[in-house]
Parts: structure tokens; C-alpha cells; sequence
């Protein structure tokens, strides 16, 4: 093809009506699933970024503790070799109630709000 008849498919395509209409609010919905999507990265990276940061401060104060009192680390070591299974319970109880403010309540009140 060349150039003439480009011109001449586009002259045509619009003085023709397409056969097709969308809805008004077409526009709407897809900058709203779009900004959905955006949101939910975004509170993921959010939990995962402070996650890291508890995690470090975490170690930081383990380190700092073994350094000045070994023995209070041997101890508390001891005391969660001793009770394994209500630690790995505690802290899967407090990450989940971090992923949940951070992620899961945010996406739910954006959907609530969108049904509006």
C-alpha cells in the first residue's frame, strides 16, 4: 500500500460510524482498575519495605544485646528453643495483622468505595 491509499482508508474510516458503543463510564472503569493495580503494588512494596526494616531493627537490637549481655540472648534463645511452636504461632499472628492493615483492609476499602 502506499500512502494515497492509507489516506484514503483513514478519510474513510472516519466519516463511517464504528458499529460499536461504549458505555459512558467506560473511561471511569479502566482508570480505576488501573489505579487498583497500581494501589495494591504499592501497598505490597509498602509491607515488604517495613517488614525489612522491623526485621533489621530486629537483628540490630539482637546483636547490640549480645554484645553487651550474652548470657540474657543464651536465655531468651533457650526460652524460644522451649516453646517453638507458640513463637512461629505469635509471629505469624503479628505478620499477618501487618499484611492485613497494610494490604488486605486498603483493598477491600477500595473496592467498597468503588460498589458505591
Amino acid at each position: 500500500m502506499n500512502n494515497e491509499e492509507l489516506d484514503r482508508i483513514i478519510e474513510k474510516s472516519f466519516r463511517t460510524k464504528p458499529d460499536f458503543h461504549l458505555p459512558a463510564d467506560f473511561a471511569q472503569k479502566v482508570t480505576l482498575s488501573v489505579v487498583r493495580r497500581e494501589q495494591l503494588k504499592n501497598d505490597l512494596y509498602e509491607y515488604l519495605y517495613l517488614t525489612g526494616v522491623l526485621l533489621s531493627l530486629l537483628s540490630v537490637a539482637v546483636g547490640l544485646y549480645y554484645y553487651i549481655d550474652k548470657e540474657l540472648v543464651m536465655r531468651t534463645l533457650t526460652f524460644v528453643s522451649g516453646n517453638i511452636i507458640q513463637v512461629i504461632f505469635a509471629v505469624f499472628l503479628l505478620n499477618f495483622i501487618l499484611f492485613a492493615d497494610r494490604v488486605l483492609l486498603r483493598l477491600l476499602f477500595s473496592r467498597w468505595k468503588m460498589n458505591e
